[in-house]
């Protein structure tokens, strides 16, 4: 069980990453033309932080079900 959750909340984690890395060169991108940024910071932010609660998650699911 501790390797299943381990594995669903790490694909949480590298989900998360991925949309903090999007939106962060979105962010870049816009910045530099010029345009309306939006809330791209406080949404990369926010996935930023699932990340590493997702990633903290995971490596508690593993140690937790190891006994």
């Amino acid at each position: 069980m501790g390797t299943g959750l381990a594995l669903l909340f790490g694909f949480v984690s590298v989900g998360a990453a991925v949309v903090t890395a999007t939106n962060s060169y979105n962010y870049a991108i816009r910045h530099a033309q010029e345009l309306e940024t939006g809330n791209l910071l406080v949404t990369s932010g926010g996935a930023f932080g699932l990340a590493m609660l997702a990633a903290a998650v995971a490596i508690v699911a593993i140690h937790a079900y190891d006994a």
